[in-house]
């Protein structure tokens, strides 16, 4: 069945509340003073909410529908991929590019040349596995409220943490927000993009390239989010992140 033009400019609307988060993130990292420990405990509700979204939306669905095994390749191939392309990224600066500055700081550019470039795109490489889950799962007859509630809420700590860092390194405002602007944007037209691609690919394929993303996902949370939520954080990180994990649990059940 074709798409019409009514369902892109939902499916635009859906990736604009998503992305909100990062916009909301990014104005806050750049002129509030938060401490490490608020961005930290942010973070870890955030990373909550995101890991609930994979395993309880995202992979379990794939499952169903495509099979243990091919979903279980299809995340770790989706893993892999996002976890190579981090750690070239990281060579040109871009490691740290999730971190608020107070423990562990980000290079400024008169430190590392070039490290301005590579946290703009490792930052937009992380919003890629989000748009990926969130164009397919779109397709479906019911719109994924609580999947939207979690990339939308925990988009915000990621952009908060981020600017903040970019900040503290001596970035200047005006980079800080033409390049969150631009993520969310773009966040938000490549999952327009996406729900008009995949619905088209017929039943087999659009399971596994969500349990690609989902892997994705999971190897972004560990690798950006978990450093900064758990590093000199308060002792309750753990009980904070198991909140984010149950609130999308209530999401998802007041939500069906």
């Amino acid at each position: 069945m074709p798409t019409t033009v009514n369902e892109v400019w939902a499916a635009l609307a859906w990736g604009a509340v998503s992305s909100a988060g990062l916009l909301i993130g990014a104005l806050a990292g750049s002129y509030s003073r938060l401490s490490h420990h608020a961005i930290a405990m942010a973070m870890s509700v955030g990373a909550g909410l995101l890991l609930a979204g994979v395993s309880l939306k995202v992979a379990a669905d794939a499952i169903q529908t495509a099979g243990p095994m091919a979903a279980a390749v299809s995340l770790l191939l989706g893993a892999g991929v996002f976890s190579a392309c981090n750690a070239l990224l990281a060579r040109s600066g871009a490691a740290h590019r999730k971190r608020c500055g107070e423990c562990v700081q980000q290079p400024a550019e008169s430190q590392q040349p070039g490290s301005g470039t590579a946290i703009a795109f490792g930052n937009a490489m992380d919003a890629v596995p989000e748009a990926l889950v969130l164009g397919i799962a779109l397709g479906d007859r019911a719109v994924p409220l609580a999947l939207v509630f979690a990339f939308s809420v925990g988009n915000l700590p990621e952009a908060l943490s981020s600017a903040a860092g970019m900040r503290l390194a001596g970035r200047s405002y005006r980079y800080i927000l033409l390049l969150w602007t631009g993520i969310a944007v773009g966040a938000a037209v490549a999952i327009a993009v996406g729900y008009v691609a995949f619905s088209s690919l017929g039943q087999v394929w659009p399971p596994r390239l969500q349990a690609f993303g989902a892997g994705a996902l999971l190897a972004m949370t560990a690798e950006t989010m978990i450093p900064e939520a758990f590093h000199n954080s308060p002792r309750f990180s753990g009980l904070l992140a198991a909140f984010g994990f149950g609130l999308l649990l209530l999401v998802d059940a007041a939500t069906r």
